[in-house]
């Protein structure tokens, strides 16, 4: 039979003979390995990195081990509060209350750490799971996961009563559902919208990424790699978890909202520099002008939180500001001074990236992030205290996990480097669009959470642990289409030179 030109035939081989004559169908199948014979080959191919989940957990036992109970942070008191009254707060949406209150029936609030370091190796999972079904080689896809098995300030914050875990694990699971397939479908499009839905009721930055994730939706639909349902299953997805939420809200707090709270975080990013002086500011809002030079005033978050705040002021009982009072005085600040909120929102960005983690006089304390020496009463010193429940740590053990947080940390400009990674995939030559696309996207993301609260809270050091789970990967599928296209080149097969055809007998 002769063969179609171009076309690639099989090598014979004597250990892949024809079935005999006669051979049955069952045969063949009985064959087939069986799914103890597959998990285990399994196993064998990803060993490194179950030895390095292993190991991670063991690290996340070692942090359960040295605490009687989880961390507390000054939040974690309205998170409870809230999961018990089953009511949203005013200054930050439910979701993470409600995490605590289905799993308050059956647990300790140390119980509830550990779940949340259970989330965290699930994020690592996921994350892995993703790399490998897009082909990164197993190398790469090892080194994009052990800043979320092992950052140490990331052990850290998943042992705290504080919604950052949930908030990590939602975002890894809506990403690997939208980019785990190539073509996904509306179905699965519209899961995506509901988890990122979910993950903006944990915390109100997931509303810009829903809007990073739509722009990526409609990129794709223009280069016409996704047909418009699945953009409108996205939108569906999103609507149906926010709306009834902000319809709660409003019969609680009386404004369709997910929070009422916006005023108060836009004065506390505009406070640290805004010079009344320069501006033309009502007379009525005037008592909101601090009154120290910006280079000696203290970090945006006190002037949203503090009783002493100029935001916070009150007369007989009631509060002086309103969030629309204070959200007009943040607007005048930034429109009188766009080239100091630019600068403050790009310095405190980059800041991220930067090496070391120094702070600045108006940034929120990093201590608190440091493994504490827990004091039995909050002392308001930047140390977090224990959660409710038995008072008691291992001194030696709280000593070594400090010791390990010196070196063990992701540094900055790893994270940024992971950053330009990504988006450059955009602008290199690729054969596949994924290769330019999903990269990009979560290098945006990234990009998203560091300057999400720069730009409409302040600065502190736990909003950059999310990125972890987005800029490694990000760099990763980014390296993934420079490799995959090299081994491809290198695969192209050299048609060897065909002899000249003897001429013809005369």
């Amino acid at each position: 039979m002769t063969q179609a030109p171009g076309a690639r035939r099989r090598p014979e081989s004597p250990e892949d003979p024809a079935p005999a004559a006669g051979a049955s169908a069952s045969g063949a199948a009985d064959a087939r390995p069986g799914p103890v014979a597959r998990t285990l080959r399994l196993a064998r191919r990803h060993a490194a990195f179950l030895v390095v989940l292993v190991l991670a957990a063991i690290a996340r036992g070692y942090v359960t081990a040295a605490y009687s109970t989880a961390l507390w942070f000054p939040d974690s008191g309205t998170y409870v509060d809230r999961a018990a009254w089953v009511e949203p707060a005013v200054d930050r949406p439910w979701g993470y209350s409600a995490f605590l209150a289905l799993l308050n029936p059956v647990t300790t609030f140390r119980e509830v750490a550990v779940v949340q370091h259970l989330l965290g190796l699930a994020v690592m999972v996921l994350v892995y799971v993703l790399l490998q079904r897009r082909d990164v080689p197993r190398w790469l896809s090892l080194l994009a996961v052990l800043p979320l098995g092992f950052d140490a300030h990331l052990l850290n914050v998943e042992h705290f009563i504080l919604a950052e875990t949930l908030f990590v694990f939602l975002m890894a699971l809506a990403l690997v559902l939208l980019l785990v397939r190539e073509r996904p479908g509306p179905l699965l499009v519209a899961a995506v919208g509901a988890v990122l839905g979910l993950l903006t009721l944990t915390r109100t930055v997931g509303l810009f990424l829903v809007g990073v994730v739509f722009v990526y939706l409609v990129v794709r639909l223009l280069v016409r790699t996704l047909r418009w349902p699945v953009v409108v299953a996205f939108l569906g997805g999103v609507t149906a978890v926010l709306v009834p939420y902000a319809a709660w809200f409003g019969s609680v707090h009386g404004s369709f909202a997910l929070t009422d709270y916006t005023g108060h975080f836009l004065y506390g990013r505009v406070a640290t520099f805004v010079q009344c002086e320069r501006l033309d500011v009502p007379e009525r809002l005037q008592p909101l002008c601090p009154t120290e030079p910006p280079e000696e005033r203290r970090p945006g978050d006190q002037f949203v939180w503090f009783t002493d705040s100029p935001a916070n002021a009150v007369v007989d009982g009631e509060r002086v500001w309103s969030e629309e009072d204070l959200a007009e005085f943040a607007t005048i600040a930034i429109t009188g001074q766009p080239w100091d909120y630019l600068r403050q929102l790009l310095s405190e960005t980059v800041h991220y990236v930067e090496p070391g983690r120094v702070s600045g006089p108006q940034d929120t304390c990093p201590t608190w992030w440091a493994f504490p020496y827990p004091e039995p009463v909050e002392q308001y010193n930047c140390t977090p205290v224990l959660a409710p429940g038995p008072f008691g740590y291992d001194e030696e053990m709280v000593g070594d996990l400090r010791s390990y947080q010196r070196y063990f940390s992701t540094p900055g400009p790893v994270l940024g480097v992971c950053l330009l990674l990504g988006l450059g995939a955009l602008v290199l030559r690729r054969r596949d669009w994924r290769d330019r696309l999903d990269p990009a996207l979560l290098s945006l993301i990234g990009l998203t959470l560091m300057a999400g609260p720069a730009a409409t809270a302040s600065f502190d050091f736990r909003y950059v642990l999310p990125t972890l789970a987005v800029l490694p990967p990000a760099a990763a599928l980014a390296l993934r289409g420079v490799s995959l296209r090299r081994r491809q080149d290198e695969q192209v097969p050299v048609e060897e030179p065909r002899p000249e055809p003897a001429p013809a007998a005369g």
